[in-house]
């Protein structure tokens, strides 16, 4: 069997699929890099998805845990603070448009990642791992993969780089300038803006992986949501909606709507008709007066978040344990 992980994006909110990694961690005994063949992440499951690959001491990979802490403990400061003048495109270009700032600074962050990874590169990662993220300068969807898993044309990177550029939501943190081994200069950002949902992403690396091994071993998909709002709706839109100013919300509503929340929910009836019971979607309501905002990690929020998992994990109690199961077997 190949086993896959899938983890959404959803800035704060990756609180929630931490918490039920650490619940399969504690069924299991296991570490999550031990349990899964493929991780695949966007955006802040993109820095779980890699943080859970890379190898903290020796061969020893980051807990669920470890990772749970990056939000619970340093959220606030990562959505604080004065961002910088954002641009798009090249320097000439930047320089002509009006000046517009992200909202935080991306300095916390990338201190926190550049300690949580070290100086690990993506081919160092104990699992095959990959991460979705855009490339602004030249309008393209691009994969950071490693730990076995082709790297055209990003290349071996610092982890703690393509953890900082799945993340780096437009609007709220400045694009990552990057230029890979063939040497085209691009400008990172959020990869959410290509697949806030990397679940289809993860589905292909493991077809490749079975074509690989003849064609006969079943794929187990465990793809990890970040919460819907307490409506029952889906976060993608209202994602997408968070990444533009206010003034611009009235006019991109509609669009962001179709554009962006119908392909999640179209790839999802792909995936289960697919894939049968070998997909398996884990996704839950916040709880009342929880924000699904990406960016508030008020101490009151993260605790409802907090609160959001545990009661997650509880009604998962049963599958999570069938899933313990099948994927230690």
């Amino acid at each position: 069997m190949i086993r896959v992980l899938s983890i959404d994006g959803g800035g704060i909110r990756g609180i929630i699929p931490a918490a039920w990694l650490m619940k399969l961690e504690e069924l299991t005994g296991r570490h999550t890099a031990d349990l899964f063949d493929i991780m695949v992440g966007t955006s802040t499951g993109g820095i779980l998805a890699l943080g859970l690959a890379c190898p903290a001491q020796g061969k020893t990979p980051h807990s669920a845990a470890a990772l749970r802490s990056l939000y619970v403990d340093h959220g606030a400061e990562i959505f604080s603070g004065q961002g910088r003048r954002l641009s798009t495109g090249s320097a000439e270009q930047a320089s002509a448009g009006p000046a517009r700032e992200a909202r935080y600074s991306s300095e916390p962050l990338r201190r926190y990642l550049d300690q949580y990874f070290s100086d690990r590169r993506l081919s160092q990662a104990l699992k095959p791992v990959a991460v979705v993220t855009v490339d602004l300068a030249h309008f393209a969807g691009l994969l950071f993969s490693g730990g076995g898993l082709g790297q055209h044309p990003l290349g071996d990177a610092r982890m703690s780089l393509a953890a900082l550029a799945t993340s780096a939501a437009p609007t709220y943190f400045e694009p990552v300038r990057y230029a890979g081994p063939d040497g085209v200069d691009r400008l990172l950002v959020d990869g959410g803006l290509a697949a806030n949902d990397p679940a289809f992403v993860a589905l292909a690396l493991a077809l490749v992986q079975q074509r690989r091994s003849g064609g006969t071993e079943e794929i187990l998909l465990v793809s990890l949501g970040t919460g819907l709002q307490a409506g029952g709706g889906s976060l993608e839109a209202s994602s997408l909606a968070q990444l533009a100013h206010p003034e611009q919300l009235a006019a991109l509503e509609p669009i962001v709507e179709s554009l962006y929340g119908a392909p999640g929910l179209l790839t999802r009836h792909l995936l289960a008709s697919a894939l049968g019971t070998g997909y398996v979607r884990v996704q839950t309501r916040l709880l009342p007066g929880v924000d699904h905002a990406l960016d508030n990690a008020s101490p009151e929020n993260i605790r409802g978040l907090l609160a959001t998992a545990d009661a997650l994990v509880a009604a998962d109690g049963e599958r999570l344990r069938e899933l313990a199961a099948a994927l230690a077997g």
